[in-house]
């Protein structure tokens, strides 16, 4: 039913339209290894076939979004809401929007299927939460593909300065994982083994515990922003679930370990400005997730596990999310845009006590619970420069994660042979950081590659 659920509203706005927009793209990538464990492998291939088509009667709109996606590679996942993969990983189909919307002047409705950005960090994920991500793709993947659409109905009221919006979100979606058999991505989020242990991981979406199709399951947020001559301010709320899953390791015998994955709640409160200065725009984000779920690590729930302790896979603890940064655009066709992301989580160790048999206590430590470092930071720096007209443009992003100095960096090169035609070259780079640390971008550095892109637009 989820499937077809826009289809009659869609097809009744078809009947009726005054005025029909169609717009679509075809999106060619083929990219190959370069580091030593996939030199000279196909890491991307794919051909997509977008299209939207906008229907208008009068104040309302109607909406659809989707694509087509055959993949050489066999990567293509699920998440059973708005990706529908083939069991092969060959083809799939995204439905992006589909939504209804009407404009009543200093208010409007939109129902249906849609994605909204929140937030002014370029790139990254900061307040930006109401919309989950498809992280099955990293190659040639930009932050804004990857959005994926919530089925809500969202309310707005406008004013001269001011806009706020106000969702409620039914059905829960989350973000899509690379669980295809064949991805190169999931040989580095699910592993087949760990040291000395198999892991039996997720192999489909619904091998997760996700959240039931119930009422008191549904999410809500809300936006406000202003907008003044000096600056932009916008705040955000929001309830609702966790797109990721928390994992839990449970040792079923001596050498293997069963994986599984549960969704839980959340909530977030949020702020950004935006400060225009000349050549400058000077950007300000930030996040707080009050007793939010984080991860723990397989260590410490492996070590409760072995004391007879009861253990979770993840723990409550307050999280706050800031950004920092700037765009400059001087001329010559040059923009710089650079930022600094701090990123730190209050959560207090957890105390083991170990007894003998007779009951009394032999040993006692406090263990570190969370898969991840309290403060976590990180810089970003993007440079582009167009040239011929703008007919070429040459770009270079760079991220630095200042804990463990692994980085991940991508070049990249497109022509524009004609206002619709564009041929591309991309680079990603993922590499290792002091002593070989994995950090936050050193588990990808195998997947390091160059892909070739084109797109035709119609």
């Amino acid at each position: 039913m989820k499937k077809i659920f826009f289809l009659p509203l869609f097809l009744f706005g078809l009947a009726f339209a005054q005025e029909l927009n169609y717009s679509g793209s075809l999106t060619a990538l083929a990219g190959a290894g370069l580091a030593e464990d996939n030199a000279g492998n196909f890491l991307a291939g794919q051909l997509a076939f977008d299209n939207t088509l906008k229907a208008y009667i009068g104040d309302s709109m109607f909406c659809l979004n989707a694509a087509i996606v055959a993949d050489g590679t066999q990567s293509q996942s699920t998440n059973g809401i708005s990706n529908f993969a083939s069991d092969d990983g060959i083809f799939s189909i995204k439905l992006k929007e589909a939504y209804f919307d009407y404009n009543g002047g200093f208010w409007s409705v939109r129902a249906g299927r849609q994605i909204a950005a929140w937030g002014k960090a370029d790139g990254i994920q900061v307040a930006d939460i109401l919309c989950p991500q498809d992280e099955s793709n990293l190659i040639a993947s930009t932050y804004k593909e990857s959005r994926l659409g919530i089925d809500a109905l969202r309310v707005s009221f406008m004013g001269n300065f001011f806009q706020s919006d106000l969702y409620w979100i039914p059905i829960f979606t989350p973000s899509t994982l690379p669980l295809a058999e064949k991805s190169v991505l999931r040989k580095v989020v699910f592993p087949d083994r760990y040291e000395n242990f198999a892991l039996n991981c997720p192999r489909k979406w619904n091998d997760f515990d996700l959240p039931g199709l119930k009422l008191e399951n549904s999410e809500f947020a809300a936006r406000v922003g202003f907008y003044f001559s000096k600056f932009d301010l916008s705040f955000y709320g929001f309830y609702g679930w966790d797109d990721l899953p928390f994992f839990s390791y449970n040792a079923v015998s001596k050498n293997e370990v069963v994986v599984t994955g549960t969704y839980k709640r959340m909530g977030m409160l949020g702020a950004d400005a935006a400060i225009p200065m000349g050549d400058f725009v000077f950007r300000l984000e930030t996040a707080f997730f009050p007793q939010r779920n984080i991860q723990t690590s397989a260590e410490w729930q492996a070590e409760r596990q072995m004391e007879g302790l009861a253990f979770d896979g993840s723990k409550h603890c307050n999280q706050l999310v800031a950004l920092a940064g700037f765009d400059w655009t001087p001329s010559g066709g040059w923009t710089i845009t650079a930022q600094y992301i701090a990123d730190a989580a209050f959560a207090s160790k957890s105390k083991i006590n170990k007894f003998d048999g007779s009951g009394q206590l032999v040993a006692s430590w406090e263990e570190d619970p969370l898969d991840r470092k309290v403060y976590v930071h990180r810089a970003s720096l993007t440079v582009e420069k167009t040239l011929l007209n703008e007919s070429l443009t040459l770009s270079a992003l760079a991220f630095l994660d200042l804990n463990d100095f692994s980085s991940a960096t991508e070049f990249s090169a497109e022509y524009a042979l004609t206002d619709a035609i564009k041929l591309g070259l991309v680079g990603n780079l993922f590499f290792k950081g002091i002593d070989g640390r994995d950090g936050l971008y050193g588990s990808y550095s195998g997947l390091t590659c160059l892909t070739l892109k084109g797109v035709v637009s119609f």
